[in-house]
């Protein structure tokens, strides 16, 4: 038997009909080949001698006698139970459509996709992928394939490559579908296989550590930020500068500069970053005037809180210095929550090289989880950005590679209202591949997404989906999810996933491996939390009585 002629064997399931495009044909199925193929089915035809490997995107069954013109139950019904039952059911009919993808060869030998430009000619035999076929393209030898799941249907082991992770990757699904199980298992297999860093933006406080060893992941909770490592322009959005608002903008980027300058020098910590902005700038309040710009004031007030000469301070107004007062104020008040001065500067003793970093912001206002998200997203990636440079000195560096996984995107990352993470991860999304950062966006509401951050995600799982709103809208950031594939996602169970992008070989549906550690995304048992707060009441009120 040639090579050829054993990769495209297996169970013959039935005869292309109809016309055929390069990318599409009709099968016409066997009568007992139903259930041996179901959609996600991956099947092999002959094309001009060679091999090509396809995917059932659908699978239709007909009975012309009952055609969608009959109307009569009772007619119907003493047709089935006559003589004639038999001549009925002999004419039904099952047809597949089924998408070719590439020929085989091309996907065993380089493991790349190399798609035909001529179509099957009707007549000719598909057959189900041999299993042992299905091992090799979906289940790589190499250090960075690693296990996710299943095929479904086959139980060929199905594995992705986090080299290209750096491609970005959406994981979608209606609540309870099986995200938080997903983002466990391949955090798991990221850490736990291959010490690759990863961190876990965890809006709901899911992950505790994955079940992780202690060298494996470390848990922060609550996520915070050292004060001294915020940029002006996170200050300008957190305190809510208007962009008219030049004047204010002016002092607060001077004032902020010198007090920078002097925590380098040792002069004050990190604890005195925002307090000492405040006092000098109630000081210079006192001592200006509303309808006259002084120069000077700004710059006696900081001699007398710092005890140190500034740079040329701007000349302002009282009621402009009087403005930026009461926006710190409004900062403290906002984000205070969230700025801890005892946290490490050094970004890697924040985010440790190697593990698993679970940022919990189950206990934060939007707000606020939205500062701490966008502030290490824009440090990584302008850490890495760094760390390919030459002869730098004093930046910020991060010497991995390293994975983020953001989720409840579509809050963080919503569509259509401005966000300091959208503007990073729009940031990671374009660039982050060159740089190695990669970007993993976890929602249930994938319509609420920014369209340009999802369709920069190349890879995509997605779930069970049922609202039409959802599936339509990730369909259009979709190059490979067709109608016919998306029209299958409202009827996938629990843990089930569509798959596709560059860290696959091609599209398949899989049954993600079940996580080994628990996450809080399951539904609360409210009977049996119930009965043991109650059984707690009854035995406190027999102490009372006793």
């Amino acid at each position: 038997m040639s090579s050829e002629s054993s990769i495209c064997g297996g169970d013959e399931i039935g005869v292309i009909i109809g016309e055929s495009s390069y990318s599409y044909s009709t099968i016409l199925l066997e009568r007992d080949s139903l259930g041996k193929v179901i959609v996600g089915s991956h099947v092999v035809s002959t094309l001009n001698g060679r091999c090509v490997l396809g995917i059932v995107e659908s699978i239709r069954s007909g009975l012309p006698l009952l055609g969608d013109e009959v109307r009569d139950l009772d007619s119907v019904k003493r047709m089935l139970e006559s003589d004639v039952a038999s001549v009925v059911e002999s004419t039904r009919y099952h047809v597949a459509r089924v998408r070719w993808v590439s020929y085989l060869e091309t996907l065993l030998e380089r493991g790349e996709q190399s798609a035909p430009k001529i179509p099957p000619q009707p007549g000719s035999t598909v057959r189900l992928a041999r299993s042992e076929v299905l091992g090799r393209v979906f289940s790589p030898e190499g250090d960075s394939w690693v296990r996710i799941g299943s095929l479904l249907g086959s139980g060929v082991e199905y594995r992705i490559d986090v080299n290209k992770l750096t491609r970005h990757l959406a994981i979608l699904a209606v609540t309870g579908g099986g995200k938080s199980n997903t983002v466990c298992v391949i955090t798991r297999r990221l850490v736990g296989q291959l010490g690759v860093t990863t961190v876990i933006f965890d809006r709901h406080g899911e992950y505790g550590t994955l079940g992780l060893g202690a060298g494996e992941a470390r848990l922060l909770r609550p996520a915070r930020v050292n004060p001294a490592s915020l940029s002006y322009w996170e200050l300008l959005y957190m305190a809510g500068f208007e962009p008219q608002a030049t004047a204010q903008k002016r002092v607060l980027r001077w004032l902020w500069g010198e007090l920078a300058r002097r925590y380098r020098q040792g002069k004050i910590g990190a604890a005195d970053l925002i307090p000492k902005a405040v006092e000098v700038l109630e000081k210079a309040s006192r001592s200006s005037k509303s309808s006259k710009q002084d120069p000077g004031s700004l710059a006696r007030a900081f001699s007398e809180v710092l005890g140190d000469e500034p740079s040329n301070a701007p000349a302002v107004r009282q009621d402009q210095i009087l403005g930026v007062l009461d926006k710190l104020n409004d900062l403290q008040d906002l984000y205070g929550s969230a700025l801890d001065p005892n946290i490490p500067i050094d970004l890697t003793r924040i985010i440790e090289p190697g593990k698993a970093t679970i940022m919990d912001l189950s206990m934060m206002e939007d707000n606020v989880a939205d500062a701490v998200a966008s502030h290490y997203l824009r440090r990584l990636l302008q850490a890495r950005v760094n760390s390919r440079g030459e002869g730098l000195s004093g930046l910020e560096v991060y010497p991995v590679p390293v994975i983020t996984i953001i989720e409840e995107a579509h809050v963080l990352i919503p569509r259509d209202e401005p966000t300091l993470t959208k503007r990073w991860a729009a940031r990671i999304a374009r660039e982050g591949r060159k740089f190695g950062v990669g970007l993993v966006i976890v929602s249930q509401r994938p319509k609420k997404l920014d369209v340009d951050v999802l369709s920069q995600t190349n890879n995509k799982i997605i779930l069970k989906m049922v609202e039409p709103q959802d599936i339509s809208y990730v369909r259009a950031a979709s190059e490979e999810l067709s109608e016919d594939l998306a029209s299958l996602l409202p009827s996938l169970n629990t843990g089930e996933a569509l798959i596709m992008g560059s860290m696959a070989r091609m599209p398949a549906v899989v049954k993600i491996d079940k996580c080994e550690a628990p996450t809080g995304g399951r539904d609360i048992n409210i009977v049996e939390e119930t009965r043991r707060w109650l059984s707690r009441e009854e035995d406190s009120l027999e102490e009372l009585a006793l």
